[in-house]
């Protein structure tokens, strides 16, 4: 539901400067912003509903009460785990966690909002195999793609590929070492290497994709209807050539809106994951072909309206703000 001064709630961690500019906007637009965290609960955060006594639908958190029933949208950022009661046994925080989980995502899932994402929405957007499928069915062109535990399969396919294969880790590819800071895995050509190495495939499912030769390429964040495509000069760093997050600063292209297929092919794609919100890459050839490469629900966008003044905080604001039900519709491109 949406009111003359619409409440918007944001769940994310405590530390999150993407939301920091978001939450200025919304309040220069004169909405209610309540920020927390899901581990504030159940300890300083506690939620109720009840369907008797006219129906409720409450969060409160400190000395602030929350009608779900009145927020306009929910911004599902990033948030972190229920924190409970050190005094409970590891089996009663075990109990206790998942009853958290299934009544407080009952509760939330129930709230008649615009959410920027449905968690259960992005859980599945999140699998990159199924991305890539509907890509395909959407009209985008993907890379040859193989993904396996299977050594033979993976050798065969640096074998008899026409083109580099690369290795890329399909959840992010972060590696948590005990007692050091955590490093990142980027896309990596497959060298010679991994004739002395293939069985070590046999671990965990692996996706190889045949390298796609690079004029350029686009991070497109999609916002709503709204698109936001920068055009990423990945090729004239030697450390970005094969993953542009190869370095902290990127050397950026001219504005260039995407062809109106491209378009088409990505309002299909979101509009069957359910998102409203969306991080896109793509590849640009030397030969003009837009190749797709993975969406990302949660992707980060500030760094970029720091670098090139893109309005995207205030984008975001004014979709939370609007509230839902929301429809893919016709596309406004935003340039730089």
């Amino acid at each position: 539901m949406t009111s003359a001064q619409p409440t918007v709630l944001i769940l994310t961690q405590e530390f999150d400067p993407t939301v920091d500019p978001v939450v200025r906007s919304l309040g220069e637009k004169g909405a209610t912003v309540v920020r927390v965290d899901l581990s504030y609960f159940p300890q300083h955060l506690s939620f109720t509903t009840a369907n008797f006594g006219g129906g409720r639908r409450v969060l409160r958190h400190q000395d602030r009460t929350v009608d779900l029933q009145e927020v306009s949208g929910v911004w599902y950022r990033r948030p972190t785990a229920f924190v409970f009661d050190e005094t409970m046994g590891e089996a009663e925080r075990q109990f206790a966690h998942k009853e958290a989980r299934h009544g407080i995502g009952g509760i939330l899932r129930g709230t008649d909002c615009l959410w920027v994402n449905r968690p259960d929405l992005d859980a599945v957007a999140e699998l990159k195999p199924y991305q890539l499928t509907l890509a395909e069915k959407a009209g985008l062109h993907v890379p040859r793609t193989l993904l396996t535990n299977d050594p033979q399969e993976a050798a065969a396919m640096v074998r008899d590929s026409p083109r580099p294969v690369v290795y890329k880790a399909l959840s992010g590819g972060v590696v948590p070492y005990p007692g050091g800071f955590p490093s990142g895995l980027l896309t990596t050509v497959v060298g010679d290497e991994f004739a002395e190495h293939a069985e070590r495939v046999r671990h965990t499912i692996c996706m190889f994709q045949e390298y796609v030769e690079k004029a350029y390429e686009i991070r497109l964040t999609v916002i709503g209807n709204t698109y936001f495509p920068v055009v990423i000069r990945s090729q004239d760093n030697d450390a970005t050539k094969v993953d542009w997050r190869g370095a902290d600063h990127q050397p950026y292209g001219d504005y260039e809106p995407l062809p109106e297929e491209v378009v088409k092919g990505v309002q299909a794609l979101l509009g069957e994951l359910g998102l409203v919100y969306g991080a896109v890459d793509f590849i640009v050839t030397p030969e003009g072909e837009y190749v797709f490469l993975e969406v990302n629900p949660g992707g980060q966008f500030i760094w970029m309206q720091h670098e090139l003044g893109l309005p995207l905080s205030d984008c975001i604001a004014d979709l939370l703000m609007a509230g839902g039900p929301f429809h893919r519709d016709e596309v406004t491109q935003v340039g730089y």
